[in-house]
């Protein structure tokens, strides 16, 4: 599941946990350990939803908690880059259930990777997006409204808005390249 801030993709998967928990399916859930907002041992809705997370450093330690798990989800998943995708082959590989979350583009307009290519092998794409905060039309991309220091940047409302294409002003100069 993939789109903008603030379009209810945490939403979305705490919603399938709740499913998943309800059919009897064991689940675990993961978020990558620079997201430091609201409750540092679980995912957690801008509205407050919450459902306990393991922490990780890395896509990799997603491997060595996962054990009996049935339904993995990991949230923010574009925090991992392009380490998430093998570890997402090795699970579905070993029968495992993957949802994962993550912005469909950066602050520069550009795909943010690896959702592009979660994509790819996804049995099923969901897209969720927030109105424009500008006109209120469905808003693909999110404009970083604070400071650039670097390309992931954990932040909510003051730090970022939805908007849509015609709404969106794409930073200048990625920080790779400076």
């Amino acid at each position: 599941v993939h789109g903008s801030m603030f379009g209810g993709k945490t939403e979305h998967m705490i919603a399938r946990l709740k499913e998943a928990e309800a059919r009897g399916d064991r689940v675990l859930a993961f978020k990558h350990c620079i997201d430091d907002r609201y409750i540092p041992d679980a995912i957690v809705t801008h509205p407050g939803d919450r459902f306990d997370a393991v922490r990780v450093p890395d896509a990799a330690s997603i491997l060595e908690h996962v054990g009996i798990a049935d339904f993995i989800a990991i949230d923010e998943g574009h925090f991992f880059g392009m380490d998430l995708i093998p570890v997402i082959e090795e699970l579905c590989g070993r029968g495992k259930s993957v949802l994962v979350a993550g912005i469909t583009n950066d602050a520069w307009g550009r795909p943010f990777e690896p959702m592009p290519q979660l994509c790819e092998i996804a049995q099923s794409v969901v897209i969720r997006q927030s109105p424009c905060r500008v006109c209120g039309k469905p808003a693909p991309y999110t404009q970083r409204m604070s400071e650039v220091n670097t390309k992931h940047m954990v932040g909510g409302l003051s730090d970022y808005e939805p908007r849509c294409k015609e709404h969106f002003t794409p930073l200048a100069t990625p920080p790779e390249v400076r």
